[in-house]
């Protein structure tokens, strides 16, 4: 989940999601396991293989999932066919000149040239915003600002400003703190590696390889000691890069009060919600590791004998780039929903969250729009390992903060946060870094989950930003088989179906002890695992 807390970033690269290294995984490790069922496979996957393979699915209905991300690599070798083009946007226009690079809005939406969807993270000369910071960083800003305009602010606004400034200056002085730890095992990683490299040609850094050096150059020793310490202790070498980029990308960025690149780039009003066009159609991105990840789960082809399988068929992906590295801005988060609902997706998958949302009404006005329209709007959790009831993130799902909304209606009904599981049924079912709660309404594959990356490649991933999207699938796979569902109906469907786990015990995340497991079903709102083969079953005796 992109744009979290500190504490959760702490485990995480700097996209949000835990990269996990290859000597790391099962030797049983099934790449596709999301995709599997428990009674064929052995596999507390979605039960999608079954699903299509003994119903026979024929996937009639295309589905646009419009995914709300970092970026997609939209030219991905396992997602072609499957991205989402914009029909007005495409073909020749009266003049003769192709419409995806006209310079004109031909379908009058105030989006030039959105093809394949929008980039709210950068200007039309091209240029991109990848990192950002915190919304922490930018209250605290905003706030002084105030202040030093000489503006008296009202009591809660002194105690919130107070609530801000603790966890800014917490948040900086442990990122300062690890910064200054880690940087110097970096640079004696990255001395270590060259000096070995001039004296010795050495191409493999394995641990293995690395114990197999024998040499009477006493640097060469003590280079090869030195990164043998380190791949002891950190279980890899990239893994010390990750942890180093993190804490530099927090002090340079994340906490950075001076570091404001969208006002050098973009130059919009943040208030204004009513200004649109911004950005430009690049919607891949500077880094598009994480949208394209994302995408993957959704839709990589299940047909090509390439890469993985995807849970869903006939789907296209509408790729709208608005989460930097750091924290997404209210008012991107605000349009690309509406750009979404209106352009005709099905389903929002959303994998990020922050901690603060000065727009949130404007923000959840969006999300009404879009459910109006009978959008699903899927949603990460979390990694933080805590208890959403207890501490919520934003977005959510609560319309509170909007005035003169019915009492019926203080939740969005069609919205669906989503958990992380993992393959193994037993105590390590839920995984441990996922938050957890009744507000949270499902678990879904989200631990050791091999997708898309940008290039051609294929990385794997842990995080609830991985749940959200294997969620997301299961409903466009119901979508495409079963026409005119609304998004209240799928959630619904899905939600009942969920794959129950009678009396089973798992450990809970982030508790102190793990001695003292607690039953899976206290754990989310259905209590259960989300189960394709099961929804579908459901859906035929209710539409077919």
């Amino acid at each position: 989940m992109i744009g979290e807390s500190l504490k959760q970033r702490e485990q995480e690269n700097n996209r949000g999601t835990e990269l996990v290294d290859e000597e790391n995984l099962a030797q049983n490790f099934d790449p596709n396991w999301y995709v599997g069922s428990p009674e064929v496979d052995g596999v507390e996957g979605t039960n999608a293989d079954r699903a299509i393979s003994e119903f026979a699915l024929t996937h009639k209905n295309e589905v646009i999932v419009a995914v709300l991300d970092s970026g997609v690599d939209i030219n991905h070798e396992d997602l072609q066919g499957k991205i989402w083009t914009n029909p007005g946007e495409s073909g020749l226009d009266e003049n003769g000149v192709d419409k995806a690079s006209n310079g004109i809005d031909d379908d009058g939406n105030g989006y030039i040239d959105d093809v394949h969807g929008w980039n709210h993270l950068g200007n039309a000369d091209g240029v991109n915003i990848d990192a950002d910071s915190l919304e922490v960083t930018r209250e605290l800003v905003r706030y002084e600002a105030r202040i030093s305009r000489g503006e008296v602010l009202d009591d809660w606004e002194v105690a919130y400003l107070e609530k801000v400034k603790a966890e800014y200056e917490e948040g900086y002085g442990s990122a300062k703190e690890a910064l200054d730890k880690y940087a110097p095992i970096k640079e004696e990683k990255d001395q270590a590696k060259q000096l070995l490299v001039d004296r010795l040609g050495q191409e493999d850094f394995s641990l293995q390889a690395l114990q197999a050096i024998q040499s009477d150059d006493e640097e060469v020793a003590e280079a090869v000691e030195s990164l043998v310490g380190i791949l002891q202790s950190f279980g890899s070498l990239a893994r010390i890069d990750r942890i180093f980029d993190y804490y530099n990308s927090s002090v340079q960025y994340y906490f950075n009060k001076d570091f404001n690149p969208r006002a050098d780039i973009i130059g919009d009003d943040e208030s204004d919600f009513t200004q649109i066009g911004y950005g430009n159609n690049d919607v891949t991105g500077p880094d598009s590791s994480h949208g394209t990840h994302v995408a993957g789960i959704i839709a990589a082809n299940r047909n090509n004998g390439i890469g993985v399988r995807g849970i869903a068929e006939n789907v296209k992906i509408m790729a709208l780039r608005m989460v930097p590295n750091g924290d997404e801005h209210d008012k991107d988060v605000a349009l690309a929903v509406r750009y979404a609902a209106d352009m005709g997706a099905k389903v929002i998958n959303m994998s990020f969250g922050k901690g603060y949302s000065p727009f949130k009404s404007e923000v959840d006005k969006a999300f009404q729009y879009a459910a109006e329209k009978g959008v699903l709007i899927v949603h990460a959790a979390g990694n933080d390992s805590k208890n959403n009831d207890q501490s919520p993130s934003y977005p959510n799902r609560s319309l509170r903060e909007i005035a003169n909304v019915p009492l019926a209606q203080l939740n969005i009904s069609n919205w669906v946060d989503v958990g992380a599981s993992a393959a193994t049924k037993g105590l390590d079912l839920v995984a441990s870094f996922s938050n957890y709660g009744k507000t949270v309404d499902i678990f879904s594959p989200g631990y050791q989950i091999i997708s898309t990356t940008p290039g051609n490649s294929y990385d794997v991933y842990n995080g609830t930003s991985m749940a959200s999207p294997a969620f997301a699938g299961v409903a466009a796979l119901l979508l495409s088989n079963f026409k005119g569902m609304t998004g209240e109906q799928v959630k619904a469907i899905l939600l009942d179906q969920a794959r129950l786990y009678e009396g089973l015990k798992v450990r809970q995340p982030g508790a102190s002890t793990y001695d003292l497991p607690v039953p899976f079903a206290s754990l989310s709102n259905t209590g259960g695992v989300v189960d394709a083969y099961k929804a579908v079953s459901l859906a035929y005796e209710l539409l077919d």
